[in-house]
């Protein structure tokens, strides 16, 4: 493992949304299990990352009600945002999982999935010398996996923590982990990241 000052761990929404049982979205994780364990896991990686003194970053949505960023949202999950009223007010809070004093929050993305598409994140990362980083969070097959491609195609050592991670279902997982992370990335355990320090 590099210099944990050169490292960082990014934490994909990690909003009341995606987890908390009154979250809009909540309803479209058909395995519950699978989340359960991934919002534990996150919290010893988080743990993990703070002892070891890496760079921890928060990255979440927070939409205006109209949701004009979308567009026409006619499909994809444009159209689930705004069919789920998603990300709005308090549903765009951080659920158990607040930023620590001085952990950078990026919150400009425009619609995106990715957390590097019209957003501070790039610049933050290289103006820090961070080369290594570690994504993990909700949903793996949509804002993680985007996060990741384009953190690849930007030339970052990219760690995907897929069992602090969650898709719809385990059958998601399943496949992220054989058929698409092995392109971009090295997909890691929660136990794997703690064993790495």
């Amino acid at each position: 493992m590099t210099d944990p000052s050169n490292s960082a761990l990014i934490l994909i929404e990690y909003v009341n949304d995606w987890l908390s049982p009154t979250g809009g979205i909540y309803p479209v994780f058909q395995d519950r299990e699978q989340v359960d364990t991934a919002i534990a896991n996150s919290k010893i990686i988080l743990e993990e990352a703070r002892r070891r003194g890496m760079h921890v970053i928060h990255a979440a949505l927070k939409f205006e009600p109209t949701f004009k960023v979308l567009g026409e949202a006619k499909y994809g999950l444009r159209k689930m945002t705004r069919d789920h009223g998603a990300f709005l007010g308090e549903q765009a809070e951080f659920f158990c999982f607040e930023p620590a004093e001085g952990e950078h929050v990026v919150r400009e993305r425009a619609g995106g999935s990715s957390v590097f598409v019209g957003t501070t994140l790039d610049g933050y990362l290289r103006n820090n010398r961070i080369n290594e980083i570690y994504l993990s969070g909700f949903s793996l097959r949509q804002c993680v996996e985007s996060s990741m491609r384009n953190a690849h195609d930007l030339g970052y050592d990219t760690n995907i923590i897929y069992d602090a991670s969650a898709g719809y279902t385990r059958k998601q997982q399943d496949d992220f982990v054989a058929e698409i992370a092995p392109f971009y990335a090295n997909a890691i355990t929660a136990q794997e990241f703690v064993g790495k320090a």
